[in-house]
């Protein structure tokens, strides 16, 4: 188990299935609670009872921050260094100077209405 959190990125655009993404996850995790997007209250965290990695998932959308004054009150950093957290993070390029260089980066680009191609890094 890491002695921090796990961060997956998702960058793409507008109605790309980042939000569509995390929700998978969160399912396969046994979030039974909807999950949807935090654009408005920015975060959101969902327990994980019984799972053998992580205690919470955190679903974060920077999509609102526009300077890194705004950052400081969300304590993103501390929660990076949380232990047994997965941390899912849409629009990453709002906060990156503090994103941990140790991620997981999701590309999801739209090719038609239905169809998406997704890159893992």
């Amino acid at each position: 188990v890491a002695e921090h959190a796990a961060v997956v990125t998702l960058t793409g655009d507008l109605g790309a299935g980042k939000t569509t993404f995390t929700q998978q996850l969160a399912k396969q995790l046994g979030v039974t609670e909807p999950v949807v997007s935090p654009t408005f209250g920015i975060m959101k965290g969902y327990q994980l009872d019984g799972n053998e990695y992580f205690d919470q998932l955190v679903h974060v959308d920077a999509y609102r921050i526009e300077t890194m004054d705004e950052v400081g009150p969300l304590r993103f950093e501390e929660l990076f260094q949380e232990p047994r957290t997965l941390v899912c993070l849409e629009w990453p390029s709002n906060i990156e100077s503090i994103v941990p260089t140790n991620k997981v980066q999701v590309e999801i680009e739209i090719k038609d209405k239905e169809e998406r191609v997704v890159v893992v890094r």
